[in-house]
């Protein structure tokens, strides 16, 4: 006899469809299970079987040889998915009405036995069950039934970390996909405006230069303003390209890193600055992680603390130590501290505190919002401690 259809098939069809199970490659996990079940219920055969729309295909087989899947219209776990709450136990299927003209029974493998667990989603869907068959009449233990429920469990809680890894890899894959495509048009648009800007500059230094003396002194004025317009709109355009060119060069390769030797490279890097004086303290002393996203960081940490410092002397002490699955780096610097309402705001892009005594700045203000990108693309964390006239502690983690 053929089984009737749930009054839910379509959406229950559809939640199948979204797990991607059907026609999927053999999992340890899965057989495992029917493995288990077939010992604990000595039975010759044990089945994860899914009820598609014209067949029964088998996630899991023990006992069955090569088969992958049947037809639908013999398939006792279709019967079964029409009480998703209950095991359906056949005892003897060839007395059974609906069985017992099955080709299932009648012929290879010979059905006598079945009980079947039905796999329901969260949602309450039926997908399919986990089976136990056996050639010969018999019945289920209460201990054997309590296992293949529980059993059953686990197979459905193996269905749903499944959807949720593959949701959780759409949604990367999807923000992966968005983000270079930001980064393409912020770069391309950043690129494009470079020319216009720098021809409003070099406009205005012809007439200040060739017309200074028959301008009014407000027209001088603006002139001015005009062209410190144009320095920050080149201010702003050159941090938009490093900013996307910093992020595009992140690659899953990973490097053997000598942390000395790469801060010690640091050394004549930011000549011209204000004096400085790096320390590398440990205890990491070589690790593995990407090298040109690890050096971005701590480049641009160090060049602020150097950059922004009010004493004589920069100090910056950075180190490295092992924590579980990260290495966790700390830079330290004696500058003037960060005001706690601006802590946060460091972190965005454009955002800076740098003003110069004329009202300007000449910091285009994405140095830290590179670091924090670059932190979160390494699988870490970072965050900042600083104690205004003292220095600043900025913490952060790369994944192993």
């Amino acid at each position: 006899m053929k089984a009737p259809l749930p009054a839910n098939e379509r959406e229950r069809l559809l939640s199948l469809n979204s797990y991607a199970l059907l026609d999927s490659l053999p999992n340890d996990e899965y057989d495992d299970l029917v493995t288990i079940a077939a010992e604990i219920c000595g039975t010759p055969i044990s089945l994860i079987s899914l009820v598609d729309d014209d067949r029964q295909w088998f996630k899991a087989n023990y006992g069955l040889g090569g088969v992958t899947e049947t037809s639908r219209d013999v398939a006792f776990c279709a019967h079964n998915i029409l009480d998703p709450d209950n095991v359906l136990i056949v005892p003897d299927a060839r007395k059974d009405e609906r069985f017992a003209d099955n080709s299932l029974v009648t012929g290879s493998p010979n059905i006598a036995f079945y009980a079947g667990m039905p796999l329901v989603t969260e949602n309450g869907f039926a997908l399919g069950s986990l089976c136990v068959i056996d050639t010969v009449p018999r019945e289920l233990t209460e201990v054997q039934l309590k296992a293949l429920r529980a059993l059953g469990r686990q197979v459905t809680k193996l269905f749903e970390l499944r959807l949720a890894r593959r949701r959780s890899e759409d949604t990367i894959a999807q923000m992966t996909l968005l983000r270079k495509r930001m980064l393409d048009f912020n770069h391309v648009i950043a690129h494009d405006l470079k020319a216009p800007i720098r021809n409003i500059r070099q406009l205005v230094e012809i007439v200040v230069e060739d017309y200074r003396d028959l301008l009014p002194a407000d027209g001088i004025q603006l002139l001015d303003m005009l062209t410190s317009a144009s320095l920050d709109a080149n201010r702003l355009i050159q941090g938009v390209l490093k900013y996307s060119t910093s992020l595009h060069q992140i690659g899953a390769q990973r490097d053997e890193i000598n942390l000395a030797e790469l801060i010690a490279n640091f050394g004549t890097m930011f000549k011209g600055e204000t004096p400085y004086r790096l320390e590398y303290v440990g205890p990491a002393q070589v690790i593995n992680a990407p090298l040109i996203a690890l050096r971005q960081i701590l480049q641009n940490l160090v060049g602020n603390a150097i950059k922004f410092c009010d004493k004589e002397e920069a100090v910056i002490t950075i180190g490295c130590e092992l924590a579980g699955r990260f290495y966790r780096f700390s830079v330290q610097d004696n500058g003037p501290g960060i005001p706690p309402a601006q802590r946060e705001a460091i972190f965005s892009l454009f955002y800076t505190t740098a003003i110069e005594e004329d009202g300007q700045t000449n910091s285009h203000g994405v140095g830290l919002s590179i670091v924090s990108e670059l932190v979160k693309a390494l699988g870490g964390e970072l965050a900042v401690e600083s104690e205004e006239g003292v220095g600043s502690l900025f913490r952060f983690t790369v994944a192993i």
